[in-house]
């Protein structure tokens, strides 16, 4: 979705604690790769089986179905057997689209793949140049939270009293990114409104021009608690051997995809783009961070080829992707050689049931789409004049499919979003 959620972090992750997946854990030697497109990894012409009188059913369905004039002209689409990664039905599914927010499948399979489900980020707080300054650290970490700053004013409060202080200046650190600057694409007017400035540090996802100046005003109002009053917040940056007065981890790294995935976070998700870029020991900048998101696909299996992709929200208009990439991506996360994919599936908004498929977004609630509840979990995309879908569905015959369905040169409204919604809702063959 271009616009942030209202839904807040805790909500989302207490969904994604109790949420069950449609996809249930492949064997090793299931494959799931989407073939027939030159982006995608090859598959054996011996492994593609015939398709089932169901997925026939669900290629005439969608053939007829997706001539819908709520869907516009520039309608493409992929829906495979997850599983297998057999072609069940498509719709110029190597032609370039705007994706919108369905770019967050690739970030979260990006960040996933390259920390590991479990890596947490540590954010610190060091002595400054004397005990009357402290630097607050910022590690990247989008799920730094107002609790987890409580925990380094105690400590840090405590580490400067026993030096008989009891007045600082807290500097804040952000250097690990650059400075903040509007990707390729990227309309000024999406900033704070759509996405804060890129900055590594942020609490509680505060939406703010500075998040940075931001999160060091809330430690300073967390020192007072604790006795330590603040003279000012101000930038600086802490001596690499400076000594650590205090540390807190964040989230772990599935929690904070499934945090970006359902409420369609932006914030979120420009962060992790930046750490992948960091991680692959290139700069944080957007370049380095399209380098990353590129290598990391290609070592999975997916080259981009053509496409383009200038950020990891999905805001650029921009950005493109095909179908294929889109299915390609999805069947990662199933196709049993990629452990630490397998949450991903599970971060996805259910349809009717959580997340931008939810009730209060209008998504499943009438006929015909709604007796798909519960039997859908997609990422939502939305830009002006694009609408996008891309997830799993479970077919009447009990497979996963995984699908992608892109919609450019539309009008961004609920009617087309419904009628993308049918188009899911006919892969599960209850309509």
């Amino acid at each position: 979705m271009r616009r942030r959620s209202h839904f807040a972090s805790r909500a989302a992750l207490a969904v994604f604690a109790v949420t069950g997946s449609l996809v249930a854990t492949a064997t090793p030697g299931q494959a799931a790769m989407v073939s027939g497109a030159p982006t995608v990894a090859a598959r054996t012409a011996t492994s593609v089986p015939l398709l089932s009188r169901t997925d026939q059913r669900i290629d005439a369905m969608l053939t007829v179905r997706a001539t819908s004039k709520a869907l516009g002209r520039d309608l493409t689409g992929l829906v495979t057997d997850a599983r297998s990664g057999q072609q069940l039905w498509s719709q110029l599914r190597r032609t370039r689209q705007l994706p919108a927010s369905t770019t967050k499948l690739v970030t979260a399979v990006n960040a996933l793949q390259t920390f590991g489900p479990g890596h947490r980020f540590t954010t610190k707080v060091r002595k400054g140049s004397t005990w009357g300054r402290v630097v607050l650290v910022g590690s990247g970490d989008p799920s730094l939270s107002r609790p987890s700053m409580k925990v380094l004013a105690a400590a840090t409060a405590k580490a400067v009293q026993a030096r008989g202080v009891r007045r600082v200046t807290v500097q804040v650190d952000d250097s690990l990114f650059p400075k903040p600057s509007l990707a390729y694409g990227w309309k000024s007017s999406y900033t704070p409104t759509d996405v804060s400035p890129v900055r590594a540090l942020v609490v509680s996802q505060h939406r703010r021009w500075d998040t940075s100046i931001d999160a060091g005003k809330v430690f300073a109002e967390l020192l007072a608690a604790y006795g330590v009053k603040t003279r000012s917040v101000v930038r600086g940056r802490a001596a690499a051997d400076a000594p650590v007065l205090a540390a807190v981890r964040g989230h772990q790294m599935d929690r904070m995809v499934a945090s970006m995935l359902l409420p369609s976070d932006n914030d979120y998700a420009e962060a992790l783009h930046r750490l992948v870029a960091l991680r692959a020991g290139l700069p944080a900048t957007w370049s380095g961070a399209a380098t990353a998101q590129r290598a990391v696909l290609a070592k999975l299996g997916v080259d981009l080829g053509t496409s383009r992709l200038y950020d990891g929200s999905g805001l650029s208009r921009a950005d493109r992707l095909t179908a294929a990439q889109l299915a390609a991506v999805l069947s990662l996360a199933v196709d049993g050689g990629h452990p630490r994919l397998a949450s991903l599936p599970g971060s996805l908004p259910v349809a009717g049931r959580s997340g931008t498929l939810a009730r209060n977004y209008l998504r499943y609630t009438t006929w015909p789409s709604r007796c798909a509840v519960g039997l859908i979990e997609a990422k939502t995309g939305s830009l002006s004049g694009v609408i996008t879908l891309a997830g799993y569905a479970r077919g009447a015959d009990g497979r996963t499919k995984a699908f992608a369905f892109l919609a450019n040169g539309v009008p961004s409204t609920l009617t087309t979003r419904k009628a993308v919604d049918k188009l899911a809702s006919t892969i599960t063959g209850c309509w």
